[in-house]
């Protein structure tokens, strides 16, 4: 694939990094338990992973899967690979080891960043295809052989980041809706541009929000609704590892958590846990959540559990990097089961 660049402007995703790691350095990008990166730390630490995958020969338009738990070297991975002109593929754990293989294969791609938790499944889906490997969070043990070191990758010495047009591919996102194999969506650089921005009008996001991921980064929920679209802004992501009801209550209270999105099957679980009434959920101003309808009881208890929330029920499709209607606040109850209006930059058809 070769890059426009030189006929239109420069929108590399990792020009965002770039930006707030310039006027605010020191500002947190992401926070997983104790560990807290900084927006400049994230430039840094992507551009020496840019450099340590392009030594391994990921170059412009070549695919790199991501298969990992939340954490923050799945964001790192992404600004890496777009660095680079790369394409980012993050994929679900949940799958089976031929299904993973399937798109590895399908897409082509170059290279692998696999969790060590998932080493098994990562084996089991990469043998004999002949892809560059590289293992996050432990040095390669007798059964991860073949496996690189995330760490020897991103001690390399840091690279220029390539220009690349909007109309370049920043990520590949595998969906299957109802039938049929799953089918690659090639999510542009201006795609995510456009979407970050009318989320962020739409939302009244900005730098002083902290969000929390606490629904899987291989799902456009997660990774887009909250994360990139804070990012957008230079704001706060607090990583949470996998879902659990019980330390998103914890979180919610002790980091001051304004903002998040949840499908409502995980909001169900976060009211009911015990004691949930008596703890402090005030700092929450923003819950993204669609999918499903949600009956007025529900509805109802949310407001008294996060009495400042907004519900903001949605609609969207990976296609189009998630988030087209939302459902304004002053409309949550006289408009139930509406998913709202569509969102700016966006053309909407009723069939």
């Amino acid at each position: 694939m070769e890059s426009r660049s030189n006929e239109q402007h420069d929108l590399n995703w990792v020009s965002v990094l770039e930006h707030h790691a310039a006027r605010t350095p020191d500002a947190r990008f992401a926070v997983t338990g104790e560990r807290a990166l900084t927006y400049a730390g994230a430039l840094d630490q992507s551009l020496r992973l840019a450099g340590g995958l392009a030594a391994r020969g990921v170059g412009f338009g070549d695919v790199v899967g991501l298969l990992s738990y939340n954490r923050v070297e799945m964001l790192l991975t992404v600004f890496a690979a777009n660095a680079l002109g790369a394409i980012a593929m993050p994929i679900n754990w949940r799958l089976a080891p031929p299904e993973v293989r399937y798109l590895l294969e399908h897409s082509g791609a170059a290279a692998l960043v696999c969790d060590a938790e998932l080493i098994d499944l990562g084996n089991a889906a990469t043998d004999g295809l002949g892809l560059e490997r590289i293992a996050i969070g432990r040095e390669p043990s007798a059964t991860s052989t073949g496996w690189r070191s995330f760490d020897e990758l991103a001690g390399s010495a840091p690279v220029q980041r390539v220009h690349a047009s909007g109309d370049d591919v920043q990520r590949l996102m595998y969906t299957s809706g109802t039938t049929g194999r799953p089918k690659g969506v090639m999510i542009t650089h201006a795609n995510l541009a456009w979407k970050n921005a009318a989320h962020v009008a739409e939302l009244g996001l900005n730098a002083a929000d902290v969000g929390l991921a606490c629904g899987p980064l291989y799902h456009v929920g997660a990774l887009d609704l909250i994360t990139t679209s804070l990012i957008s802004v230079g704001a706060t992501t607090i990583i949470h590892r996998q879902f659990d009801p019980s330390a998103v209550v914890d979180e919610i209270e002790r980091s001051g958590v304004t903002c998040t999105w949840m499908a409502p099957a995980m909001l169900r679980a976060v009211l009911d846990e015990p004691g949930i009434g008596s703890r402090d959920m005030s700092s929450l101003r923003l819950i993204i959540a669609g999918g499903a309808q949600l009956p007025i009881p529900f509805v109802e208890r949310l407001q008294t559990t996060f009495p400042n929330a907004w519900l903001a029920d949605a609609y969207g499709l990976t296609e189009t990097v998630s988030g087209d209607t939302f459902l304004d606040r002053a409309s949550v109850r006289s408009k139930l089961g509406s998913v709202g209006r569509p969102c700016q930059y966006l053309e909407l058809d009723i069939w």
